[in-house]
C-alpha cells in the first residue's frame, strides 16, 4: 500500500490559521509584530523563499521587510545591519538567510539580540533549548515535529533515525524526538552500515545534502519518512529522498516541494509572534 503524504501546505495553513488571530489581538493592543529578513543577492540566500516570507508576513497583517544586500557586502556591514535592527523598536525578529562560504554564519548569528533571534540558533537560546524550555525552538526542528505529529502517530517508544547532525536540524530535532521519549540515533557522513540503522527506524528524517541518499532498500515498512533536502536537478526541485522509490514501502512521506519547506515559513514565524508577545521595546 503506497505510503500516506504528509501535507506540509495544508499544515501551514493552520497554522497560520492561528498566527492570524494572534496577530489580530497583538494589534488590538497597539503591537504588529515585525520581521527584519537580511540577504544577499547571492544563489546561497535563496531570494525567492524571503520573497515568500514577505507575502505569508502581509497575508498575516505582520510587517516585513527584506534587506537584500549586494553580493559583495562585507561580514562588517551586516554586523552594522544587525546591530541597527537590534536597536529599531518596531522590529521583533532578525532572519539570516544563508550566507556564502566566507561568511561565519554561527558567529553572525551570535550578534543578533536574543530577544529577536526568531530563528532560535543564537547560543543563549540554544542553551535555554538544551534545558528544556522549549520556548524559542530552532524553527526548522519545530517544523519537523509538526509533520511528524500530523500523522497522529505516537512518537513515545518509537526508533528515530536522523541523517545529518547539523545545528539547525540533526542536533535540535534529536532532542526535541529525545523530549518526545523516542529513542535516537544520528547518523552522518562518518556512519559505518547507513543502511542499517535507516532500515530501523520507525521515524527517519533525512537532512542528508545530497539528492536521492535513501532509496526504497533503506527504509524500514510503514516507517514515518521525513525530507529535508531540498536540491536543483535541472529545472527541478528533488529532496533527499528517492520519493518515487519510498513511497511504496513507507507509511507516511514528505513531497519536495510541498513537505517542510511550507511548514517552516510558518514556525519562523510563530517563533516571530512569540518574540512580540514576550517583550516589550
Amino acid at each position: 500500500m503506497p505510503a500516506k503524504i504528509i501535507d506540509g501546505k495544508q499544515i501551514a495553513r493552520e497554522i497560520r490559521e492561528h498566527l492570524r488571530e494572534e496577530v489580530r489581538v497583538l494589534e488590538s493592543k497597539g503591537r504588529v509584530p515585525g520581521l527584519s529578513i537580511v540577504a544577499l543577492r547571492s544563489p546561497y540566500s535563496r531570494v525567492h523563499v524571503a520573497r515568500l516570507k514577505e507575502k505569508t508576513c502581509r497575508q498575516l497583517g505582520i510587517k516585513c521587510h527584506i534587506y537584500l544586500l549586494p553580493e559583495t557586502t562585507t561580514e562588517e556591514e551586516i554586523s552594522f545591519l544587525i546591530d541597527h535592527l537590534n536597536n529599531t523598536r518596531d522590529v521583533h525578529g532578525i532572519n539570516i538567510h544563508p550566507l556564502p562560504p566566507r561568511f561565519n554564519h554561527t558567529l553572525i548569528s551570535q550578534q543578533v539580540d536574543p530577544r529577536k533571534d526568531v530563528e532560535g540558533l543564537h547560543f543563549l537560546n540554544l542553551g535555554n533549548f538544551f534545558s528544556g524550555k522549549l520556548n524559542m525552538a530552532p524553527f526548522v526542528a519545530q517544523g519537523i515535529m509538526k509533520l511528524i505529529e500530523s500523522t497522529g502517530e505516537p512518537i513515545e517508544g518509537k526508533r528515530a533515525v536522523i541523517i545529518g547532525r547539523s545545528q539547525l536540524v540533526g542536533k535540535p530535532v534529536s532532542f526535541m524526538l529525545l523530549e518526545n521519549n523516542a529513542t535516537v540515533s544520528v547518523c552522518h557522513t562518518h556512519t559505518m552500515n547507513l543502511e542499517k540503522f535507516t532500515r530501523a527506524a520507525d521515524i527517519l528524517i533525512v537532512a542528508a545534502g545530497h539528492p536521492h541518499t535513501v532509496g526504497r532498500k533503506m527504509v524500514k515498512e510503514g516507517a514515518i519518512v521525513i525530507d529535508v533536502g531540498v536540491n536543483q536537478i535541472g529545472t527541478r526541485l528533488v529532496g533527499d529522498v528517492d520519493y518515487d522509490e519510498v513511497k511504496s514501502v513507507a507509511g507516511w512521506i514528505t513531497p519536495v516541494p510541498g513537505g517542510l519547506g511550507p511548514v517552516t515559513i510558518a514556525t519562523l514565524l510563530h517563533n516571530l509572534v512569540e518574540a512580540a508577545k514576550i517583550y516589550e521595546w
